[in-house]
This record gives C-alpha cells, sequence and structure tokens, in this order.
C-alpha cells in the first residue's frame, strides 16, 4: 500500500507523468511495489466478447457485470480476466461521490475481505478510482474465479 500512497501524493503534488495503466495499478495494487521491467499497458491478449457494445475479456462472467452496473453509486472503469502473477484479475471503478476521504473509507472497509486487495488513486479527469485485484485469472483456477467475480457486488454494496 506504501508504494500507491507515495505515488499518490506525487501525483497530488503536480508530477504530470504519473498515471499509470491499470494493469501496473494492479501489480501495484497486489504486491506493494513497481514491476520490473515496467508493464505496457497491452502486453496481455485476451480473447473478447461484446458487453454492452464494448470489447471485455471472453472470461469475466457477464452476469457479474451485469450486477457491478447495477450499483447506483459506482461507475466501472476497466476490467481484466487476469492470465499471470505479473497480470492479475481486477476491477476498476470510481464512485460517484468524488471525496477521497470517502474514496479511503470504501477501500479500507474493500479490504477487510480477505480474497480482495483494494487500493485507490487519481484517475482521469483528477478523479478517484478505485481498484479491486486479487493473485487469480482465469486460467489459473477458472472456478475460482468465477466465484470472485460473481461475490465482487456483494462486497462492494456492503464497502460502500
Amino acid at each position: 500500500m506504501k508504494i500507491i500512497e507515495q505515488f499518490l501524493q506525487e501525483r497530488i503534488k503536480g508530477d504530470p507523468f504519473g498515471k499509470i495503466n491499470a494493469p501496473t495499478f494492479a501489480f501495484m495494487c497486489l504486491y506493494g511495489k513497481k514491476p520490473s521491467p515496467p508493464i505496457s499497458g497491452r502486453e496481455s491478449s485476451h480473447k473478447q466478447k461484446l458487453y454492452r457494445g464494448i470489447g471485455i475479456d471472453k472470461n469475466i462472467p457477464t452476469k457479474a457485470l451485469d450486477n457491478l452496473n447495477r450499483i447506483k453509486e459506482i461507475e466501472l472503469r476497466s476490467s481484466c480476466e487476469g492470465d499471470s502473477e505479473r497480470h492479475p484479475t481486477f476491477v476498476i471503478f470510481r464512485t460517484l461521490n468524488r471525496d477521497p476521504k470517502y474514496t479511503k473509507k470504501v477501500v479500507n472497509n474493500i479490504n477487510r475481505f480477505k480474497d480482495l486487495k483494494c487500493c485507490w488513486d487519481m484517475g482521469n479527469e483528477g478523479l478517484p478510482r478505485i481498484i479491486i485485484t486479487a493473485p487469480l485469472w482465469y486460467e489459473k483456477d477458472p472456478n475460482l474465479f468465477d466465484d470472485w467475480w460473481m461475490e465482487l457486488t456483494k462486497k462492494i454494496k456492503v464497502s460502500l
């Protein structure tokens, strides 16, 4: 968590080159360090399916995305099914409450779940973004992967 907090402080101080891509954000959140070598945003190529007119990773359960999209207090921003320890599964969202204090509270609440790792930083448009990740990907354990995604909605709702 310290690496994310340090990164966030650099962003607050006005570092214009501080944006990190989603796979790097997931890695940093999960392991608490920067990846070496740096992760390109397009290192992994997952089979895609269309979801509401947007290409998403094929193995993320559509029902899980439907359930997440029904949470009125959040807006989904990104997701990945993952494919390795370097590229774990993740979901990124914003809360509609843009107050960083609220964001920190939500992140702390989510981190109470043992199977989730959650962090936040400032995303595009200077708005807080929250990532939830785990050392998991579809090929590693398809059943656990599906269960993880299907339980996210309940865990996020409880944490808001």
